[in-house]
């Protein structure tokens, strides 16, 4: 059997042990600890910086939704406007048309009417020779 006797080595290795606890404590946990702490430090602040920075990015995508659904509604307000212009614009450009078609259809009536009017008295001064000649070829003899 294995029987441990008390003696001086014994408070020997204790001291020994003591010592390198307080060494090793000193030497190697309190600055793991305080690398540990730091790290810690620094996530927790760096958690804080992402989420001020999403909050500063949802709060910036909401302007932007807003600016954009303002430029979209002007854009649509532009552009009706625009086509009430635009169909103005035509409206004139048709009266102006109706009415130079107009102007020009009736000068092409007075035209018509003015060489209707000279065929007419070309035609009455002509009615008698042409009724003689007429008259010529039905009875197959000449009149005089």
């Amino acid at each position: 059997m294995v029987s441990i006797d008390i003696n001086a080595s014994l408070f020997w290795q204790i001291g020994n042990f003591l010592v390198l606890l307080l060494a090793l404590n000193y030497l190697l946990y309190k600055p793991i600890r305080g690398i540990l702490r730091q790290r810690a430090e620094k996530v927790a602040q760096l958690s804080s910086d992402i989420t001020s920075s999403q909050e500063g990015v949802r709060a910036r995508q909401k302007e932007m939704d807003t600016e954009l659904a303002e430029a979209r509604q002007d854009g649509a307000a532009a552009r009706e406007e625009m086509k009430d212009q635009g169909h103005l614009q035509e409206r004139e450009i048709i009266e102006a048309a109706t009415k130079e078609m107009e102007g020009a259809v009736a000068k092409v009536r007075e035209q018509i009417t003015a060489e209707i009017g000279q065929a007419r008295e070309q035609l009455k001064g002509q009615v008698q020779s042409f009724g003689v000649e007429l008259a010529q070829k039905i009875l197959g003899r000449t009149i005089q």
